[in-house]
């Protein structure tokens, strides 16, 4: 399906004179930032409404919902540049957008002749360490002199998570002291990229919004910038009585006086395909045509988002063979930040004459912006399908400008809802606008229902979590019952009829042998992962380390199981230390010998019988078993892991895939098939992803009435 896009041009602030930042008529922001050309205002109608919706603004909740490459960050920033007393604290995703996002605050501040040193830190989990480390001292402590002292802190929302579950302590202060200078300091959260997350991090995040909401003296706000949010999560917000206002950006699709550009025209094609990396190798002399004539008078720029590490290995080593006149480079998870900034500043390398390639993970999501005219790319869900596109043509002086987007086969219906959504579109061959794209792509792409359904059976029961951590400490428990009556109050409303009856339900897992592993899946934000090894990758001459599941990595890589010490003898000389991998998170340390240039079929099996086993029920499987690796299986053998099994067809080896289907489940879900000791076969998933088949479990009802059976009998 081949299609053309608009490009896009948003609007300058029109109103000099009755500004709603209370410029009446003396721009406060030009003496900082130069206006283009025949323009009062340097700034968007979305920059300043969001900035003084901030300052001088009643809601509680503020949704940037403009396009990408549009300056989000800049209308979320305003405040604190204009207001040397407004303190904001920045919440990214991932390390790279905590640093992009560093470098970005200290340009605002040199541009606004501010003191960078004095106001900014940012803080994640590495650099906590290093700190505790160095000033001898604890998490918690680092954690509330950054927050005291620096009026802009950027950090994760992990952090955040954990400070309003009162995981940071220290014997010398009140257990709630961390979250009352959470709660009290910072005037606006910002949630940025907030898209990439699912319901299980959307629904933890609705709590804690709950929490500060209630503990506030004054108004605070929390700002979501990224794609717009789902109508099921502005419909809980009014239910919370929490007041929100979704601020848009002002658009058109030709130059027109008054607005500015920010994304060029695009060719896209879109392309389902059995197999990316197949399609990229079949697709390579396409590919160095763009980069070769498309440039203009600069030197190609193209990049290569695929989902999966694996999938990006086998690119760079089938592109690099068959395009050796191209530079490819990779960035992925395995790439750490030094060689990172390498790359970064090869693309800026304006005496560079070779065309270059990235080929990269979701890693380039968030906070890098590429100088590029060729973009191919994995779909996702809706918002990073949008968020990826929007990384193509925001800067002009190429010939063309064209995207690939690489739908799976595995799931069909995504192609054949687009092709139904823009029909009329299709039929003209006439261009089609970025919103009107936007809006197909939302429609073919989103499982709203998995939200939904998520959010009515596992939020009431991540609220009482949240309460009991406030209720466990002795020392606290007197002083913080007003608010705990005050939250219950509030979940009562978010919540309805469920959250009374999730009490007794919270505090029954305690005594349930499955019950204590539901209830760590809950408490952490972005769930977790029962497999998560250690990685020494040794497939290339310079030597990796990075965590990975371990489920994704055995179908793609040759590993080996190692102990503790021989993996950090490697990985200490490239300066990783074991607090970069901890023990208590992983099942394991594995040395990669090489990429597989075929994926290996992955047999999992339990010792478990039929009549041992709980189907279309969370439930601790033991014994798990690899067929191919007895090594890791001994490993695992001691080891239970939260899992949702449901039977399938044991005589059809893709009958799991049923389970896929009819959820619409997307591309990356994990669903594996698993073999008990009777022979019968089931669906399974673990960890985060077995609480979302549990919440979707009605609509599996049919399969859910299989009772395997057991030799037994």
């Amino acid at each position: 399906m081949k299609l053309a896009l608009y490009p896009l041009f948003s609007q300058l602030n029109p109103n000099a004179q009755h500004c709603p930042l209370g410029c009446a008529g003396q721009c406060k922001v030009s003496s900082y930032l130069t206006p283009p050309a025949g323009a009062d205002c340097p700034l968007s109608t979305h920059q300043v409404e969001t900035a003084a919706e901030l300052l001088f603004g009643e809601a509680d909740v503020i949704f940037n919902c403009s396009a990408t490459g549009d300056g989000k960050t800049l209308g979320a920033s305003l405040p604190s540049l204009l207001d040397r007393q407004f303190r904001f604290m920045g919440l990214y995703p991932t390390i790279e957008l905590v640093e992009d996002q560093t470098r970005q605050q200290r340009q605002y501040h040199q541009d606004f002749q501010l003191d960078a040193s004095e106001r900014i830190d940012r803080l994640y989990g590495e650099e906590l360490s290093r700190r505790v480390s160095e000033e001898e001292s604890s998490r918690m402590v680092e954690l509330m002199v950054a927050i005291k002292t620096k009026p802009i802190l950027l950090t994760n929302p992990d952090i955040f998570h954990l400070i309003a579950h009162y995981r940071y302590r220290d014997p010398a202060y009140g257990t709630a002291e961390l979250i009352c200078l959470l709660a009290e300091f910072p005037d606006v959260w910002v949630f940025d990229e907030f898209h990439i997350f699912g319901p299980h991090e959307e629904t933890a995040a609705l709590n804690i919004m709950m929490l500060i909401h209630q503990m506030q003296t004054r108004r605070k706000r929390f700002l979501f910038t990224s794609a717009t949010p789902r109508d099921s999560f502005l419909k809980q917000l009014q239910q919370a009585q929490l007041q929100f206002r979704q601020i848009q950006g002002t658009y058109c699709h030709q130059p027109t006086v008054g607005y500015r550009p920010i994304l060029q025209g695009v060719d896209l094609e879109v392309v389902q395909t059995e197999d990316v990396v197949q399609w990229l190798d079949a697709n390579a002399a396409q590919l160095r045509q763009h980069l070769r004539e498309d440039g203009g008078d600069r030197p190609g720029r193209g990049l290569v988002v695929l989902n999966a590490i694996a999938k990006v290995h086998q690119a760079v080593s089938s592109l690099c063979d068959r395009l050796p006149d191209i530079d490819i480079v990779e960035i992925s998870g395995r790439i750490d930040r030094q060689e990172r900034d390498c790359i970064r500043d090869r693309l800026a390398n304006e005496r560079a004459t070779a065309p270059v390639l990235v080929i990269a993970t979701s890693a380039v999501d968030v906070g890098v912006d590429f100088q590029i005219h060729l973009l191919v790319f994995e779909s996702s869900n809706a918002a990073t399908t949008i968020q990826r596109l929007g990384r193509l043509g925001r800067h002009p002086g190429f010939d063309q400008y064209h995207a690939y987007l690489l739908t799976s086969a595995q799931t069909p219906w995504q192609l054949e809802r687009l092709q139904e959504d823009l029909a009329p579109e299709l039929t003209t061959a006439t261009p089609i606008s970025r919103d009107r794209f936007n809006q197909a792509l939302e429609h073919s792409l989103e499982l709203p229902q998995a939200f939904d359904d998520y959010r009515r059976r596992w939020g009431p029961l991540q609220a009482q979590g949240l309460l009991a951590q406030i209720a466990e400490d002795k020392f606290t428990r007197k002083v913080s019952e007003p608010l705990r009556q005050r939250m219950r109050e509030s979940f009562q409303t978010l919540w309805g009829d469920r959250f009374p009856s999730s009490r007794g339900q919270w505090y029954s897992l305690e005594h349930s042998p499955v019950g204590p592993a539901i209830q760590d899946e809950l408490l952490r934000f972005r769930g977790g992962s029962a497999l998560q090894i250690a990685v020494w990758d040794d497939s290339s001459p310079q030597k990796r380390f990075y965590t990975y599941d371990l489920l994704r990595l055995l179908p793609v890589a040759d590993i080996e199981l190692i102990d503790r010490e021989a993996f950090f003898n490697q990985a200490r000389p490239q300066g990783f230390s074991t607090s970069s991998f901890p023990e208590r998170f992983l099942r394991g340390y594995v040395r990669l010998r090489e990429w597989r240039q075929e994926r290996a079929p992955l047999d999992l099996s339990t010792g478990s019988t039929a009549g041992e086993l709980d189907c279309c029920q969370l439930s601790q499987l033991r014994h798990l078993r690899i067929s191919q690796h007895l090594d890791l299986s001994r490993q695992l053998s001691g080891q239970a892991v939260l899992c949702f099994l449901i039977p399938v067809n044991k005589h059809n080896r893709r009958s799991h895939w049923t389970v896929f289907l009819r959820l619409k489940l997307p591309p990356t879900f994990g669903l594996y098939r698993l073999n008990d000791a009777d022979g019968n076969s089931y669906a399974c998933a673990f960890d985060r992803d077995a609480l979302l088949l549990e919440a979707l479990k009605p609509r599996l009802a049919d399969l859910c009435r299989r009772r395997p059976t057991s030799l037994i009998f």
